[in-house]
């Protein structure tokens, strides 16, 4: 059995017990469950819902009836997706999950936790999609988007970054060059197998090394990555790219502080909760490099747009702005995440303090019987207790885990 994580007496109070309770059980329940998964895609990655959605992007409310049935089953019975596909294991799921065990390991100093990220650095490697420059990682299912089907194995660069993060901390946390070189690697694909498309006088990154699409929290991915990496080897090209996609994620940017999803099709205009933090958190990684003030000026707008348009009026995140598609979703496990992730980024810069103690308390909230999380909660309070570790246990234990070791570790 896990033991309960170890803080010292000095700095024990409700806070810190009741969240080092709850990743405690968060660890037990992964630990006996593994690292494969039921995902908040699997219905649209059979046959059928490949084709219907396909159909539903091409034709619109025409297909609506041959896409209506899977929303129904995802939204009724989500437990019903065990019939049509076997659990997966999830690249994007074990780099968050390996940045959480380290976050963990910084702030107990648990030998174990270390040794269940060394563990998820391997498992990565082993998972690293050959043939391309550097290494690079995608989904392990066909994926029917507005700008085509993505086979199994496509490079993304909004998965392939956090792997990224994920080798750059473990090198930090045991200073073992292999995990530099691994970082190195995956930079070299982010830059040189990613296309760019100039768009104004910026550079818009594709989603994978095939697409020229212009999907803005791509690019802001793109853009921390680079800047990151651009002083590890010394590689100005890098921190030009970075650059270059900061100015078109900047351009992008309305006047009310959002930002669309996409920047060019008029399908997804649509401004939620999830990707407005993707967008920020990339801006501002790479405003910590490039240190442009109007990098910063524009993730200060961006917030505040953030604040005012996508919580409810009692706290609790809201997943969409604006052009939201038929509302079933009330609340969804991702968006706290990711706010939380983002309020302990940007606390350097922007007071976030209550953002991110009003996160911790509602996901204790969500926190069910087993350990894991409450996926999403739906119109007539439907829940959805399927663990994915995708969408978004994964990203919620990291978050917490960070938030754990900002309490244990700040003065």
């Amino acid at each position: 059995m896990t033991e309960p994580l170890k803080h010292p007496p000095s700095r024990t109070g409700c806070d810190h017990q009741a969240l080092a309770t709850a990743l405690a059980a968060f660890v037990r329940w992964l630990r006996g469950a593994g690292y494969t998964s039921y995902d908040q895609y699997d219905f649209w990655a059979t046959a059928y819902g490949i084709w219907s959605k396909g159909l539903y992007y091409h034709h619109g409310k025409l297909a609506a009836p041959l896409v209506l049935p899977l929303i129904a089953a995802d939204w009724l019975a989500p437990s019903c997706r065990r019939w049509l596909r076997a659990p997966s294991r999830f690249p994007i799921a074990d780099a968050h999950y390996l940045m959480g065990f380290l976050a963990l390991y910084r702030a107990t100093h648990e030998p174990r936790h270390l040794a269940d990220a060394l563990d998820l650095a391997n498992a990565l490697l082993a998972s690293s999609i050959p043939g391309f420059s550097g290494h690079c990682w995608g989904y392990p299912f066909d994926w029917q988007t507005s700008r085509g089907l993505w086979k199994r194995d496509t490079p993304l660069v909004t998965s392939t970054a956090y792997m990224f993060d994920a080798f750059m901390e473990l090198h930090a946390a045991t200073g073992d060059a292999a995990h530099h070189a691994v970082a190195c690697s995956i930079a070299t694909f982010v830059a040189n197998d990613i296309r760019d498309t100039p768009v104004g006088n910026g550079w818009a990154a594709g989603y994978t090394p095939f697409d020229t699409s212009q999907v803005v929290n791509a690019s802001a991915y793109r853009a921390a990555c680079l800047a990151e990496a651009a002083p590890l080897a010394d590689t100005e090209p890098y921190r030009r790219t970075a650059a270059g996609n900061v100015r078109f994620v900047l351009a992008q940017q309305r006047p009310d502080g959002a930002w669309p999803y996409s920047a060019n099709d008029p399908r997804d205009q649509f401004v939620d909760h999830f990707h407005t933090c993707f967008v920020l958190q990339g801006l501002y990684r790479a405003y910590r490099v490039l240190r442009t003030p109007e990098i910063l000026r524009a993730v200060e707008r961006g917030y505040a747009y953030y604040r005012r348009h996508l919580f409810y009026s009692d706290g609790r995140p809201r997943p969409f702005a604006e052009r939201e598609p038929a509302r079933l979703r009330v609340l969804e496990l991702y968006d706290h995440a990711e706010a939380l992730t983002l309020a302990r980024l940007l606390q350097d810069d922007i007071p976030a303090d209550d953002l991110a103690a009003s996160m911790v308390a509602q996901l204790l909230d969500l926190q069910i019987a087993p350990g894991y999380f409450t996926t999403r909660i739906s119109t007539a309070g439907l829940r959805n207790r399927v663990p994915y570790h995708r969408w978004a246990q994964a990203q919620t234990f990291c978050a917490l885990a960070r938030h754990y070791e900002h309490l244990m570790t700040s003065g």
